[in-house]
């Protein structure tokens, strides 16, 4: 099966993350007759494949402002045979391109809300997190509007989940390996690190909790400006210079990562390879691949409202076994589908999944 990717490449954290395995696993890849190639828009023979698959980043700024030209052209490598798989790489399980629905064959994303019927229903900006703190709290947008609009029940079943950003390399020097590929494409410098601290190392920190809240929107921003004024007298949460902030996950029992633009963050990653226990928001609200967010058994979660958050700490930092059982699941699994031995037949196969039609 020849397989042409069009994408702009490594141009975002999360697109960098889609193509991520689909470099390092290649070799695998063809092993299964899979032929991946990545292609920029210019390729001549970018609808000679079985199946075209296409990074949303590839038209990120023609979205909103040439919808029509975009679903023309898109529809065009359809009608020239191959068959066409939209991958949203967008950070939340909102943010649907819902007018790319009719014009593709499958739909792909990282992650998607478990009850996939709410695609059918307009989300208060776009993601199920601002809507919650709207309600609750009456936080609104300047100017808000939702970014998805309401799919058909006829679309739903082109709907599926690809992989999330948890594929790519988020040790210390992983982002600089990667902006580095993206101006010399060499092989080599795409590799999967392995984990860098166990968690039953001498962790004298008990919680970790580092992170920005300059967020333009503020239903996104809420969230963590509300943990900032809870932690505060306890805690330092501004952020740290990058080798100075892996220094300190590798030190800390506890690690907070909170939703930004969408629920599963870098940060996630970065705790799995430091083996701290990572403390996250509840995530049963959504599906993913690969499974990272198994409440109790990989993180511990909160309430979105914060109501439990001072509590959860509190036990994670008292109840050593279960905390350090938490985050030895979490990096076994981290580390089973990125470095691990069978992480390439892992990853062949749900992509040979992912691209049946």
């Amino acid at each position: 099966m020849r397989v042409n990717v069009l994408t702009p490449g490594f141009t975002t954290s999360n697109g960098a993350a889609f193509l991520f395995p689909l470099v390092v696993h290649k070799n695998a890849l063809r092993d299964l007759s899979i032929d991946v190639r990545l292609l920029p828009r210019s390729a001549r023979d970018l609808t000679d494949c079985d199946v075209l698959a296409i990074d949303s980043k590839e038209f990120r700024s023609e979205w909103e402002d040439q919808q029509s030209e975009t679903r023309d052209l898109i529809s065009s490598y359809r009608h020239a045979g191959a068959k066409v798989i939209w991958f949203d790489t967008t950070d939340s399980t909102g943010t649907l391109q819902a007018p790319v629905l009719p014009v593709v064959d499958k739909y792909m994303k990282a992650q998607l809300l478990a009850d996939t019927t709410r695609y059918t229903e307009r989300v208060y900006g776009g993601r199920v997190h601002s809507e919650f703190y709207n309600r609750i709290a009456g936080i609104a947008d300047d100017g808000v509007r939702a970014l998805d609009e309401a799919i058909s029940n006829d679309d739903l079943s082109k709907l599926g989940v690809s992989w999330n950003s948890g594929l790519a390399n988020y040790s210390t020097f992983g982002p600089l390996r990667m902006g580095l590929y993206r101006r010399l494409p060499l092989a080599r410098l795409l590799q999967y690190p392995g984990a860098t601290e166990a968690p039953r190392s001498l962790r004298p920190n008990n919680l970790s909790a580092r992170f920005g809240a300059g967020y333009n929107r503020a239903t996104v921003r809420y969230q963590r400006e509300k943990i900032r004024e809870l932690l505060s007298r306890e805690f330092d949460t501004q952020k740290l210079g990058r080798r100075g902030y892996i220094k300190e996950l590798r030190r800390s029992k506890v690690v907070l990562s909170p939703f930004g633009w969408g629920e599963i963050t870098l940060k996630d990653f970065e705790v799995f390879l430091t083996g701290g226990m990572l403390l996250k928001p509840s995530m049963d609200h959504m599906q993913t691949w690969p499974n990272f967010y198994e409440k109790h058994a990989t993180y511990l979660p909160h309430a979105w409202d914060l109501s439990d958050l001072k509590e959860r700490i509190e036990w994670a930092i008292e109840n050593v076994s279960d905390r350090q059982a938490m985050a030895e699941e979490g990096q076994r699994r981290y580390i089973e589908h990125t470095s691990g031995p069978d992480a390439a037949e892992k990853f062949s196969k749900h992509l040979s999944e992912v691209l049946t039609i």
